[in-house]
């Protein structure tokens, strides 16, 4: 050791290397807090998604199951479904059957 030099205790060298070692970890903690919480609100707008198809299929639902409650009730309803979706007609009936009209693509 030189004349006129400090030496430097290592207890000081060894608290800086640990102060360091904390900042790197907050640092990183900080990254991974981050990230998380971007995560997290991702699934949470996912959620909010999947909250309104769910609605919509509840109601999608109800309305099929008042369509088949009143199909199996309502004899004149089972008609008209039956000519409308199923083209049936009566005995001395005549039934027209146009083509739909298709749509032209233009290029």
């Amino acid at each position: 050791m030189k004349k006129g030099e400090k030496r430097k205790h290592p207890a000081s060298m060894y608290s800086w290397i640990v102060i360091t070692f904390i900042f790197l970890g907050l640092l990183y903690l900080s990254f991974q807090i981050k990230r998380a919480h971007g995560e997290y609100l991702h699934w949470k707008s996912r959620e909010t998604v999947l909250i309104k198809e769910l609605e919509t299929l509840r109601k999608e639902t109800t309305e099929h199951q008042l369509f088949l409650e009143r199909l199996r009730r309502n004899p004149d309803f089972q008609d008209e479904v039956a000519r409308k979706e199923l083209g049936y007609g009566k005995p001395d009936e005549w039934l027209y059957r146009f083509p739909q009209k298709q749509k032209v693509q233009s290029e």
